[in-house]
């Protein structure tokens, strides 16, 4: 194998001027579809990185598939869940716009938003050295993603009410329900701030979307929405998945 790849720009400037790398060095490049490839550094010019690949493997997609379905939350917010959740190994953030969502994009703007968070995915899929990338889905109204929204085994939502089955719960009863397995995909919404309105909640549990209680303290956005990225996380590893 002696096949040669040029960086794209934004990855020529990371790799000069951040890991500052010279000719001769061994790094390792990833496609976010699962394929990690070694490669040697053969030209590291101003304006040019290009390598030879002598390797390549495959590594198998996740056992199981989480989608974080969030509220649009202020730009610093999103990011730091985009962030974060790929580092738990999150397969999806599907950002749609609630009532409370203090944040309007124009539509002219929601492309290079998206272009923006997916750049956030990758600097953190490379941080943490995974192997895929999560999908970062177009931003849409809570209704039209629940119109249109593709099949989950377990749907969940936060709640700041009381009195309502635990994340660990609602996971420990789709074991016994379904003898002994757990979800093999699974979607936890997570609201804006200010949470999702009264109107919203109930619209949530009329598809299907079971509520559940993160605790008794009052979460922000981006915490809940992590809570939610490491308990499944756990159970899942805790499982063997």
């Amino acid at each position: 194998m002696n096949e040669r790849v040029m960086l794209c720009p934004r990855e020529t400037h990371h790799a000069l001027h951040v890991l500052r790398v010279r000719p001769g060095e061994v790094v390792e490049l990833l496609d976010g579809a699962g394929q990690v490839c070694r490669a040697e550094v053969v030209e590291a010019a101003r304006r040019a990185v290009v390598l030879r690949v002598w390797g390549r493997r495959r590594e198998l997609p996740p056992a199981w598939r989480l989608t974080l379905v969030v509220g649009l939350i202020k730009a610093g917010g999103f990011e730091e869940v985009l962030e974060k959740a790929t580092e738990l190994g999150v397969t999806g953030i599907q950002p749609v716009l609630a009532a409370r969502s203090v944040v309007r994009l124009r539509a002219e703007e929601v492309g290079a938003r998206r272009e923006k968070w997916r750049w956030v995915a990758v600097d953190a899929l490379k941080q943490c050295g995974g192997a895929w990338l999560p999908e970062v889905g177009e931003l849409r109204p809570l209704g039209d993603w629940l119109r249109g929204r593709p099949r989950f085994d377990l749907e969940v939502f936060g709640g700041l009410g009381g009195g309502r089955e635990t994340l660990r719960g609602r996971l420990e009863r789709y074991r016994r329900e379904h003898g002994g397995r757990l979800p093999g995909s699974v979607a936890a919404y997570v609201g804006p701030e200010g949470d999702f309105t009264l109107e919203e909640s109930a619209a949530l549990e009329r598809a299907g979307v079971d509520p559940v209680w993160l605790g008794p303290r009052v979460l922000r956005s981006e915490t809940a929405a992590l809570v939610f990225a490491a308990v499944i996380q756990s159970e899942f590893l805790g499982n063997g998945g």
